[in-house]
């Protein structure tokens, strides 16, 4: 009788000690992607609002310097 408790107390240990590193787990997962997909929001409204302000004091720039392209120096 007595072996039989042991093994039902060592089986529930394990059971509820696997749940709880895997519920430990999956919270700082879920914790991490949240904090890199706010991160990365934040990188992006920094990245348009710089090019905005370049847009801004320097116009558009794409294409505008054919001599700075890989095309033009490529021909000279």
């Amino acid at each position: 009788m007595l072996n039989k408790q042991v093994t039902i107390t060592v089986v529930t240990a394990f059971i509820l000690g696997v749940g709880g590193v895997g519920y430990s787990w999956a919270d700082w997962v879920t914790k991490t992607l949240i904090a890199v997909d706010k991160r990365t929001e934040v990188m992006a409204s920094q990245i348009d609002f710089m090019k905005t302000q370049m847009e801004i004091r320097y116009g558009n720039v794409q294409g505008t310097d054919e001599t700075a392209s890989f095309e033009a120096a490529s021909k000279e």
